[in-house]
């Protein structure tokens, strides 16, 4: 039974946060736990441990005697999260790489190919291909860093990638070709061991794309 509502709760907790990165959740929301538990068809419990623990990532605010809001969007915060993005990303890049084997260099090109496939869709206009890439340009990145070998550095990646992303998705725009281009050098260069080149590629990489969204976003 435990067990159970273990995986309830990471399920909900998983479907909150997709809401509010995608956007389906507004920025300054306000959260009604009924209308919450209704939408997500779980108790008041399971929510409130979910919508705390959300708060603990920095998804969620808690106002005293007006319950919780979905965080709010700034280009202060925006620049934040891209620096520790930076930080925390060319760091696990340049573990992974000195820690690379032939099954990781095979799961990186299969994890680039599939996000190169949607990156042309959406290069033809297809915004079908969107949630794709959303998909496939996390895993990239996480693929990446995975020889890292380090769960803690993975998990905090991973929330601060999340946040990264919840601002890009803000932006109906694709930054296209040069985008492409990052990813494609990111590939070559740490399947070469190539980690001073790898790392200046995903820094610049990541801060035109906070450049992009900065330049796009009402903040």
């Amino acid at each position: 039974m435990e067990n159970i509502q273990l995986s309830v709760t990471e399920n909900i907790f998983k479907k909150i946060k997709y809401d509010i990165v995608f956007g389906n959740l507004e920025p300054d929301q306000k959260l009604k736990l009924n209308l919450l538990q209704t939408e997500y068809n779980v108790s008041i419990s399971i929510l409130r441990e979910v919508l705390n623990r959300l708060c603990g990532d920095g998804f969620i605010i808690y106002k005293v005697q007006k319950g919780f809001f979905v965080s709010p969007i700034s280009k202060k915060d925006l620049y934040e999260i891209a620096d520790l993005r930076i930080t925390l990303e060319t760091h696990a890049l340049e573990i992974s790489i000195k820690n690379k084997d032939y099954e990781w260099e095979a799961e990186l090109l299969g994890a680039y190919h599939k996000l190169n496939h949607a990156e042309n869709e959406l290069e033809k206009n297809n915004l079908n291909a969107k949630s794709l890439w959303t998909k496939y340009d996390a895993e990239f990145h996480q693929m990446l860093i995975k020889k890292c070998n380090s769960l803690n550095l993975i998990r905090i990646h991973e929330v601060i990638f999340d946040k990264y992303l919840r601002y890009q998705l803000l932006i109906l725009k694709y930054r296209g070709k040069e985008s492409i281009k990052e990813h494609k050098d990111l590939l070559d260069y740490s399947l070469i061991s190539n980690i001073q080149k790898a790392q200046n590629t995903l820094r610049d990489h990541i801060k035109k794309g906070v450049d992009y969204a900065s330049s796009n976003l009402s903040l």
